[in-house]
């Protein structure tokens, strides 16, 4: 998974490096406060690639074990992102084709997940200026979510992964800030 994860986070940055001249106007850097919230850092970046398409790349990461109501969840992510923009880049309307890799261990009680998922879906969403380098972004997708996990009670941790599924998820939930280089 680790590996799969390396490949997409790569094949994100050629795409980014070689779209055309980066420069003012053109980036973006945003965290999603949702992320925050189930204690998850995360930091994008936002490359213009042309007068209506913009492509973002993702990655957040949960290390800690900390537990809330007896659930614990870490995990790391990589999500890259093309977006369509009605208007203008980064700003009003857009619809996405996002992506995601993800490693994670969820620990409910006694009952365990420990894996890795892979999905791609549809976003939509809008983007508020709020002043000459600040936006907010609401962004909510759907898709579907190769899942392979480790499902457990206790400490009866199977051998092999017991748990493979191709499930519907919610393959973008947002709201971020977004700061704009210009």
């Amino acid at each position: 998974m680790i590996k799969r994860i390396q490949y997409l986070l790569l094949l994100s940055i050629i795409l980014v490096a070689g779209g055309e001249r980066l420069n003012a106007q053109r980036l973006a850097l945003k965290t999603n406060t949702i992320d925050w919230l189930i204690m998850s850092p995360n930091l994008s970046l936002e490359a213009r690639l042309s007068t209506r398409l913009t492509l973002q790349l993702g990655v957040a990461c949960n290390p800690t074990h900390i537990s809330v109501a007896d659930t614990e969840l870490t995990n790391m992510r990589v999500e890259p992102e093309l977006r369509y923009w009605f208007n203008r880049p980064m700003a009003r309307h857009f619809v996405a084709l996002s992506a995601t890799a993800a490693s994670y261990n969820l620990r409910h009680a006694d009952h365990h997940f420990v894996g890795d998922a892979v999905g791609a879906g549809f976003s939509y969403g809008y983007a508020l200026v709020l002043g000459e380098h600040w936006n907010m972004e609401a962004e909510i997708g759907v898709g579907l979510a190769h899942l392979s996990a480790k499902n457990y009670h206790g400490n009866q941790i199977p051998n092999h992964k017991n748990y493979v599924h191709l499930r519907p998820v919610p393959i973008r939930v947002g709201l971020s800030f977004a700061y704009i280089f210009k």
